[in-house]
């Protein structure tokens, strides 16, 4: 798959990317990653809500074992 890279964001140790799928319209890619831990998840919505979704993570520090449940909640919300 092929992404662009949105924005990097590092807080506390822990270093938080999001890129946009090139592939799949409206799909981002959001990545949490320290020094013992990593994951990523996929995401759809509108750039605005993803990017304050973003921004939210990586002010908050959330820690990379949290993102799925984030991203899971974020999508059950948005699911109509």
């Amino acid at each position: 798959m092929d992404f662009t890279f949105v924005e990097k964001i590092e807080n506390d140790g822990v270093c938080y990317k999001l890129l946009r799928s090139n592939f799949y319209k409206g799909y981002y890619l959001i990545i949490a990653q320290d020094k013992r831990d990593f994951y990523s998840g996929s995401v759809f919505g509108a750039k605005e809500d993803i990017h304050s979704l973003f921004c939210e993570i990586a002010e908050s520090s959330t820690p990379p074992f949290a993102l799925r449940d984030i991203l899971y909640d974020f999508d059950k919300q948005s699911i109509r």
